[in-house]
Protein backbone atom coordinates (compact mmCIF):
# COMPACT_ATOMS: atom_id res chain seq x y z
CA UNK A 1 0.00 0.00 0.00
CA UNK A 2 1.38 3.14 -1.29
CA UNK A 3 1.32 5.90 1.67
CA UNK A 4 0.99 9.80 0.97
CA UNK A 5 2.89 12.05 2.07
CA UNK A 6 1.81 15.29 4.00
CA UNK A 7 2.16 18.19 2.33
CA UNK A 8 2.63 20.28 5.53
CA UNK A 9 5.16 17.90 6.89
CA UNK A 10 8.38 19.45 6.46
CA UNK A 11 6.73 23.18 7.71
CA UNK A 12 5.44 20.93 11.45
CA UNK A 13 9.62 21.43 12.52
CA UNK A 14 10.28 24.86 11.64
CA UNK A 15 6.88 25.87 12.86
CA UNK A 16 7.53 24.51 16.23
CA UNK A 17 10.98 25.80 16.44
CA UNK A 18 9.44 29.47 15.66
CA UNK A 19 6.77 29.31 18.24
CA UNK A 20 9.33 27.77 20.42
CA UNK A 21 11.60 30.80 19.82
CA UNK A 22 9.31 33.40 19.80
CA UNK A 23 8.20 32.13 23.50
CA UNK A 24 11.81 32.80 24.70
CA UNK A 25 12.25 36.09 23.25
CA UNK A 26 9.10 36.90 24.69
CA UNK A 27 10.10 35.80 28.21
CA UNK A 28 13.38 36.97 27.93
CA UNK A 29 13.13 40.43 26.12
CA UNK A 30 10.12 41.78 27.61
CA UNK A 31 9.92 41.66 31.42
CA UNK A 32 7.32 41.29 33.42
CA UNK A 33 6.53 43.44 36.41
CA UNK A 34 8.36 41.10 38.98
CA UNK A 35 11.53 41.65 36.58
CA UNK A 36 11.43 44.86 36.58
CA UNK A 37 10.61 44.98 40.31
CA UNK A 38 13.96 42.26 41.07
CA UNK A 39 16.27 44.24 39.03
CA UNK A 40 15.56 48.25 40.88
CA UNK A 41 15.46 46.44 43.88
CA UNK A 42 19.35 44.71 42.95
CA UNK A 43 20.29 47.70 41.57
CA UNK A 44 19.72 49.07 45.07
CA UNK A 45 21.21 47.04 47.04
CA UNK A 46 24.24 47.12 44.65
CA UNK A 47 24.60 50.75 44.87
CA UNK A 48 24.68 50.04 48.71
CA UNK A 49 27.71 47.54 48.46
CA UNK A 50 29.61 49.67 46.92
CA UNK A 51 28.77 52.75 49.09
CA UNK A 52 26.65 54.71 47.14
CA UNK A 53 24.65 55.83 49.21
CA UNK A 54 23.13 58.86 47.40
CA UNK A 55 22.55 56.77 43.92
CA UNK A 56 20.55 53.96 45.88
CA UNK A 57 18.59 57.41 48.16
CA UNK A 58 17.51 58.39 44.48
CA UNK A 59 15.64 54.99 43.62
CA UNK A 60 13.24 56.03 47.05
CA UNK A 61 9.92 56.50 46.51
CA UNK A 62 8.90 59.90 47.37
CA UNK A 63 7.03 58.14 50.81
CA UNK A 64 10.67 57.05 51.60
CA UNK A 65 12.61 60.11 50.68
CA UNK A 66 10.57 62.50 52.94
CA UNK A 67 11.26 60.07 55.78
CA UNK A 68 14.51 60.36 55.26
CA UNK A 69 16.40 63.39 53.63
CA UNK A 70 19.12 62.25 51.31
CA UNK A 71 21.54 64.03 53.55
CA UNK A 72 20.76 62.21 56.69
CA UNK A 73 20.30 58.75 54.97
CA UNK A 74 23.85 59.28 53.15
CA UNK A 75 25.66 59.80 56.49
CA UNK A 76 23.54 57.36 58.41
CA UNK A 77 23.18 54.29 56.57
CA UNK A 78 27.17 54.05 56.18
CA UNK A 79 27.63 54.41 59.76
CA UNK A 80 24.82 52.45 60.65
CA UNK A 81 25.46 49.25 58.85
CA UNK A 82 29.32 49.48 57.81
CA UNK A 83 31.19 51.07 60.83
CA UNK A 84 29.49 49.18 63.88
CA UNK A 85 29.92 46.01 61.77
CA UNK A 86 33.20 46.45 61.05
CA UNK A 87 32.71 45.97 57.67
CA UNK A 88 33.73 47.26 54.54
CA UNK A 89 30.60 45.49 52.38
CA UNK A 90 28.03 42.66 52.27
CA UNK A 91 26.81 40.04 49.98
CA UNK A 92 22.94 39.44 49.31
CA UNK A 93 20.51 37.55 48.13
CA UNK A 94 16.64 38.18 46.71
CA UNK A 95 13.58 35.97 46.79
CA UNK A 96 11.17 36.15 44.23
CA UNK A 97 9.44 39.11 44.43
CA UNK A 98 5.83 38.57 45.49
CA UNK A 99 2.70 40.98 44.97
CA UNK A 100 0.74 42.95 47.32
CA UNK A 101 -2.41 44.38 46.38
CA UNK A 102 -3.09 46.36 49.99
CA UNK A 103 0.33 47.51 51.24
CA UNK A 104 0.60 50.26 53.93
CA UNK A 105 4.02 52.19 54.59
CA UNK A 106 2.72 53.24 57.75
CA UNK A 107 -0.75 52.39 59.55
CA UNK A 108 -2.34 55.88 58.55
CA UNK A 109 -1.45 55.79 55.19
CA UNK A 110 -3.07 55.07 51.92
CA UNK A 111 -3.23 51.70 50.14
CA UNK A 112 -1.07 51.05 47.47
CA UNK A 113 -0.27 48.02 45.44
CA UNK A 114 3.21 47.20 45.81
CA UNK A 115 5.62 43.49 45.69
CA UNK A 116 7.68 42.35 48.49
CA UNK A 117 11.00 41.26 48.47
CA UNK A 118 12.88 39.63 50.98
CA UNK A 119 16.57 40.95 51.14
CA UNK A 120 18.99 38.44 52.92
CA UNK A 121 22.48 40.48 53.49
CA UNK A 122 25.46 38.56 54.59
CA UNK A 123 28.39 40.25 56.79
CA UNK A 124 31.88 39.08 57.61
CA UNK A 125 33.72 41.63 59.86
CA UNK A 126 34.65 42.37 63.03
CA UNK A 127 31.88 40.26 65.23
CA UNK A 128 31.45 37.09 62.94
CA UNK A 129 29.59 36.59 60.23
CA UNK A 130 25.84 37.22 60.53
CA UNK A 131 23.02 37.87 57.77
CA UNK A 132 20.32 40.54 58.27
CA UNK A 133 17.01 39.93 56.86
CA UNK A 134 14.70 43.37 55.38
CA UNK A 135 11.63 43.04 53.91
CA UNK A 136 11.65 45.92 51.19
CA UNK A 137 8.66 46.56 49.19
CA UNK A 138 8.57 47.96 45.72
CA UNK A 139 5.81 50.30 44.43
CA UNK A 140 4.77 51.68 41.13
CA UNK A 141 5.18 55.81 40.98
CA UNK A 142 5.93 58.32 38.29
CA UNK A 143 7.11 56.32 35.59
CA UNK A 144 9.55 53.70 37.68
CA UNK A 145 9.59 51.10 40.43
CA UNK A 146 10.79 52.71 43.75
CA UNK A 147 11.59 51.20 46.93
CA UNK A 148 9.81 51.39 50.24
CA UNK A 149 10.28 49.95 53.72
CA UNK A 150 7.19 49.21 56.45
CA UNK A 151 7.12 51.34 59.04
CA UNK A 152 3.69 50.02 60.67
CA UNK A 153 3.58 49.08 64.71
CA UNK A 154 2.25 46.12 64.15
Amino acid sequence: MLRRRNPLQPFVLPAIVLIALFFLIVFFFIPSEARHVKKVVNEFYSLEQDAKFSSSWDLFHSSMKAHFSRDRYISDRPHTFMNHFGVDTFDFHLNRPKKLKNWKMYDDTEIMEAYEVIVTKSYRGTYGHFEFIQYVYVAYEEGAWRILWDYKEE
